[in-house]
This record gives structure tokens, C-alpha cells and sequence, in this order.
């Protein structure tokens, strides 16, 4: 078994593997995935955005390992988003090994935002851990008629922001995100949103919040913005230590993992397969 990177001069290559992976999708949702994470910004130095798993000349399985850095008080660190993890039924046996050379790097950070049930089970034995156990759902038009603190949205112009974070908010404007700041007294925060429909019905997922108790704290204004933008719920991520009484419906079937350090508290999910691939 050996890994082969994916980068720009094979990523037919990898495309051809995820359309016999993932069938219900089409060629052109896959191409165009592709592309958006090959040219993204976040992608450093060119580097690979995932691995072909290849046994005798031949391609046999597939992860993307989508790349991007963080900024914190620590300094930078390198964070990898798995994602579209394939590995044809004769090889599958290989599927942990595979992951574990993947997510072998000590100092990255790793995160699988939508596993499946195997793959919960891989990323437990290979040193992940829960970051969130599911996700809380406001709706909308009710949450918006809580009552209003002090704290209001703002245009990115007025916003003060750092350049890094301006740029990020602006790359994600572009992605067909929404995204706004939050000035709260003499603090700036800011936020992206991405759209999602859930029984139909348009609605967001947070993708970018300084903390969970900030969306909870001032979610009467945050709702009314989502709802002038066409929104009728909010998705977030949470644990059962999250939950609150009163508008909101949890569940906590759909976890999200890490490998490394993060935040619990904190939501980033930019440049991501939530921003990639839907």
C-alpha cells in the first residue's frame, strides 16, 4: 500500500476515484470541489490536498485532507479537515492503516466534521476525540423575538478587524457564505454563516464564532440578520453541556471529532469541506 498526494497535476486522477466512491454525486459536483480546494488560499506552498491509496499501480481509495492554518496565542498551527474517505471493498481492510499514516503528524491539528459510523469507530482507535457530540437548531422566526441586548450587526466596512481575519470573511463572502461582524460594546466578532436546507426549508450552520455562548447570548440579533437574509433556522454545533432550556432542538447523533488541540467552545469550520462540498 502506499499513498500518493493529490495536487494539481493528478487530480483526475482523484476525481475519477470519488465518482466510483460516491455515486449519489455528480461528476461535476466533485470537479467542482476539487477545484475550489486547489485554488483556495488557505492551501499553502501548493501543498496536497488529500492521498490516493494505490496497491500495484492501481488506485484503491481516496481522502481528502483539506488544509488550512490557525492563529492563536501558541502561534500557528496546521489544521487538516478529512473528508470523502473511500477505500474500494477488496482493500478496506487497509482503511485504518491508511487513516493512521494520514493523521500521523504529532503537531497538526485534524478534524472529520461529517464521519460515518466507521469511521467513528477508526477515529476513536487512532487517537481522535469528540469535539462535539451533535448540533442544536434555532428556528428562527421565534428565537428573533427574544429580547434584544445592546450588542448589533455591523457592515464589514465598519467593522475592526485584523487583515488575516478581513480576508477570511471576504474569501467566504465569495464562497456563497453569509457573513457579518458582531459589535458588542467595543468588541468586533466575527461570523460566517453557511446555507443548508433541511426539509426543505433555506436555513444556516455556524462556520465561524469567536464561542457558542456568544451566538446563545445575542441570537435575537444574529436571527433577525439570518432571517433578512432569507434564513428560517440556525444549525450549531453543541454538546449536551451546551444545551439550554427553551428553543432549541437538539440532537445528538451527528458528532464531530478532532485530533489535537481545539477549543470546545469555539466554532471554526473555515475553509472546509463545509465550504467546499456543501
Amino acid at each position: 500500500m502506499e499513498l500518493r498526494p493529490i495536487d494539481d497535476c493528478n487530480s483526475g486522477d482523484a476525481l475519477a476515484v470519488l465518482k466510483r466512491g460516491f455515486p449519489e454525486k455528480t461528476e461535476s459536483f466533485w470537479a467542482d470541489g476539487l477545484q475550489k480546494i486547489l485554488s483556495s488560499p488557505s492551501r499553502r506552498d501548493a501543498e496536497p490536498i488529500g492521498f490516493l491509496m494505490t496497491i500495484g499501480g492501481a488506485d484503491v481509495g481516496i481522502v481528502l485532507t483539506i488544509p488550512s492554518e490557525r492563529r492563536g496565542p501558541d502561534g500557528t498551527r496546521d489544521v487538516f479537515n478529512l473528508a470523502a474517505w473511500y477505500v474500494d471493498e477488496p482493500h478496506r481492510w487497509l482503511a485504518p492503516r491508511m487513516l493512521q499514516k494520514v493523521v500521523a503528524p504529532a503537531t497538526a491539528v485534524f478534524t472529520d466534521l461529517t464521519p460515518s459510523a466507521a469511521a467513528q469507530q477508526i477515529n476513536e482507535r487512532l487517537g481522535f476525540r469528540i469535539l462535539n457530540e451533535g448540533f442544536r437548531v434555532f428556528p428562527l422566526p421565534w428565537t428573533a423575538l427574544r429580547p434584544r441586548k445592546q450588542a448589533r450587526v455591523i457592515p464589514l466596512e465598519e467593522a475592526e478587524l485584523d487583515d488575516d481575519t478581513r480576508a477570511t470573511l471576504d474569501r467566504h463572502a465569495r464562497l456563497g457564505c453569509v457573513v457579518t461582524v458582531l459589535r458588542n460594546g467595543a468588541d468586533h466578532h466575527p461570523l460566517i454563516f453557511s446555507r443548508m436546507t433541511r426539509r426543505h426549508l433555506p436555513g444556516a450552520r455556524v462556520i465561524l464564532a469567536d464561542s457558542k455562548t456568544l451566538i446563545v447570548d445575542h441570537l435575537a440579533v444574529i436571527s433577525r440578520f439570518l432571517l433578512r437574509n432569507g434564513m428560517l433556522f440556525l444549525q450549531m454545533d453543541a454538546n449536551r453541556a451546551d444545551a439550554t432550556a427553551g428553543s432549541s432542538i437538539s440532537r445528538w447523533s451527528a458528532p464531530t471529532y478532532v485530533k489535537g488541540a481545539a477549543d470546545r467552545n469555539r466554532i471554526d469550520h473555515t475553509y472546509s469541506e463545509l465550504i467546499f462540498l456543501g
